[in-house]
């Protein structure tokens, strides 16, 4: 019958002396648990409901932590099939050593059954062979790019180093004693595990038939040594995932759980809870953040994905998210060890020019293969920053004048909110009843160039029939530049006065051309009893040419993309509709850019930085690059801050004569 003796030729002890390993090594790993616990609940409580969306939080484990959804993402091949592979190699076999557990521990002892024979033994032989080798070449894998390759985006600590040649070794032993466990006992079903019988020729056969006792004694001293070897390093390497780079096996998986399915909107921001009473705003030292934010930190495996995505660091500016991350984690790891931070970390550990580089596009987070937020440690900084130490620079200043005097970030009139509408009989939704309010936004309603738009979209809407209204000089700011630029106070003034208006009127349904106001409107607004039904401008119009009510003619020549606007597409998740309206209004090809959909890059104009000077590199001459790397004779979009940003580029990069920027809505509106 093919199978195997457990513990064959390791001693009378060995079972003992597993046991005890195993106890010890346990202990070990629950003391290095309870002690990272401790080291989370240094934050600020932070409630979680386990049951709450366990199916789906369950289902987005299992897709991305077990099968590598978020890992094996494109332009990710060789570092995604590299974890694949150690991640795969090592669950099987962990499988497989459970097996043999329970034979020898549970059904052999109490039953005197064995299940682990014939075919099944084989096939059980060949299963773990296979994903042992595979572990080896994920392992390779792993050193050759990190010691080889060098991509920039990786830096190396010792931990790195031992972690990988531990683990090494542990797989390249297992073999080993499985190699010289062959050449003793020459049974020729071992074939199955052919690794092991590959490498049996490196150790001394046992002669048939010979009953010699010192040439027995020979041939197993090998084995029995290298077993020895292989139980004390698997059970070191086991007691050493708390405390080394290995702890991201628990933490994580964890945060794979609880971030991967979001408890708020993606595009929400966290209230200020208490807000009313709090002696100071946002946080400037480790604890003022929640255990969850913390233990983010350390889940965080420094794989650089999100720093390769970040629009601030591919534009040279002084943030990468993963340093942010990682520099928190620092402070963290000092903190728990009792070294305080008497300054603070704004300057001291994160500087001040690193926090208002973000664009609060989400690239990160969206792309982080265990769904770490940046954005929310961020934006306590900036919190901190506006609200406690009243630091902003004058950009900021003259944005929350304009906003607190005008309602709008130019400082213009109210009335101006009006002028687009010169030759257009729009309704007046505090007027007459109406089943959309038309929320223009500050800049469709105040900026020339997107007054077009605003214009546009009315047509479109007049049109089909559609029964819509706008606030006109009742229309106030929405509150993104404020609310992400971390003036929660202003925000709140400025937001609870339009749901109290759009309450009032009895709004039931939103329609709007900004990502940003639409994001506000359908994700911040609910925190302070705001609930509409909220549309983006490409939502309503492909629905109404789905409908019949709207024609739309195709009317771009040459080639055209598309630039998916961040608070739209990776944020808010439209991505069909404004394709769908492209793919109807291009005459000639149309081709993506590589960089798209939840990868998409952003124009520079999102986290109020369409408000401030940029330094370094601008972020829209990166993104133009792409379209022009595409031979884009138009590129569309369907947001006023990336339409204004694109066009600049145009004009700085001298394709004028050759290119163009548009809104969707106004190359239909054009032709209807």
């Amino acid at each position: 019958m093919e199978m195997r003796e457990i513990l064959w030729n390791a001693g009378e002890a060995a079972q003992w002396i597993t046991y005890a390993l195993m106890i010890l090594t346990f202990i070990i790993l629950i003391i290095g648990f309870k002690k990272r616990y401790a080291m989370w609940k240094i934050g600020k409580s932070s409630p979680i409901n386990i049951k709450e969306k366990l199916g789906e939080r369950i289902s987005f484990f299992v897709k991305n932590g077990i099968f590598h959804g978020s890992i094996l993402k494109p332009r990710e091949g060789f570092p995604g099939v590299m974890h694949l592979f150690i991640f795969w190699g090592f669950l099987v076999l962990t499988i497989g050593t459970a097996l043999v557990a329970i034979q020898a521990d549970v059904t052999n002892l109490l039953f005197k059954y064995e299940f682990i024979k014939g075919d099944f033994y084989l096939v059980f032989s060949f299963l773990l062979d296979l994903a042992g080798l595979v572990a080896i070449i994920g392992i390779l894998m792993a050193m050759w790019r990190r010691y080889v390759t060098k991509p920039s985006r990786l830096d190396n600590k010792p931990d790195d180093a031992i972690t990988l040649i531990w683990i090494l070794a542990v797989l390249i032993s297992g073999f080993l004693v499985e190699a010289a466990r062959i050449a003793a006992t020459q049974q020729p079903y071992e074939v199955w595990s052919f690794v092991g019988y590959a490498l049996s020729s490196l150790f001394p056969a046992a002669a048939q038939g010979s009953v010699d006792v010192k040439s027995h004694a020979i041939v197993n001293m090998p084995h029995a040594i290298l077993w020895y070897v292989h139980v004390l390093i698997s059970f070191g390497l086991i007691a050493y995932i708390a405390y080394s780079r290995l702890l991201h096996v628990v933490t994580s998986s964890l945060n794979m759980f609880f971030r991967g399915v979001e408890d708020a909107p993606r595009g929400a921001v966290a209230a200020i809870e208490d807000f009313e009473n709090a002696e100071e705003f946002g946080v400037n030292a480790i604890e003022g953040f929640t255990w969850r934010q913390i233990m983010d930190l350390d889940a965080c495996t420094r794989c650089g994905r999100c720093q390769d995505r970040c629009p601030a660091n591919l534009s040279e500016k002084p943030l990468s998210p993963k340093a942010l991350i990682q520099d928190l984690k620092g402070e963290w790891e000092r903190t728990a060890q009792g070294i305080k931070n008497e300054d603070g970390i704004i300057d001291n550990v994160i500087q001040e020019e690193a926090l208002w580089s973000c664009t609060a596009c989400l690239a990160c987070q969206v792309n982080c293969p265990v769904s770490i937020p940046t954005f929310d440690k961020n934006i306590e900084m900036r919190r901190y920053l506006t609200m406690t130490l009243s630091k902003v620079s004058s950009e900021m200043k003259l944005l929350y004048k304009n906003l607190q005097k005008n309602s709008n970030p130019y400082g213009m009139g109210k009335n101006g909110r009006l002028e687009w509408t010169e030759g257009l009989d729009i309704k007046k939704a505090a007027e007459e009843e109406v089943e959309y309010l038309y929320w223009v936004g500050c800049v469709a309603s105040l900026d020339d160039r997107n007054k077009k738009i605003a214009k546009a979209f009315a047509s479109i809407l007049q049109k089909a029939g559609v029964s819509f209204g706008i606030l006109g000089p009742d229309e106030n700011c929405c509150g993104d530049p404020l609310r992400r630029t971390g003036n929660e106070y202003q925000y709140q003034e400025v937001a609870e006065g339009n749901v109290a208006l759009l309450n009032e009127l009895g709004i039931k349904k939103i329609i709007t051309a900004c990502p940003h106001c639409y994001n506000t409107l359908k994700n911040d607004y609910p925190q302070l009893g705001g609930n509409y039904e909220v549309y983006h401008h490409t939502e309503i119009i492909s629905m109404l040419a789905s409908k019949g009510k709207i024609s739309i003619n195709p009317s771009l020549e040459g080639i055209t993309t598309y630039h998916d606007p961040c608070y739209l597409g990776r944020v808010n998740r439209i991505f069909d509709e404004p394709r769908s309206l492209v793919n109807k209004v291009k005459k000639g090809t149309f081709v993506e850019m590589p960089r798209n959909c939840d990868e998409g890059f952003c124009c520079g104009g999102g986290g109020g930085r369409i408000w401030m000077e940029e330094h370094h590199k601008r972020i829209n001459h990166l993104r133009m690059d792409e379209a022009i790397g595409v031979s884009a004779n138009t590129v569309v979009t369907a947001c006023p801050y990336c339409l204004i940003m694109m066009e600049d580029a145009i004009k700085d990069k001298e394709k004028s004569e050759t290119m163009k920027a548009l809104d969707i809505s106004e190359i239909i509106a054009k032709d209807l």
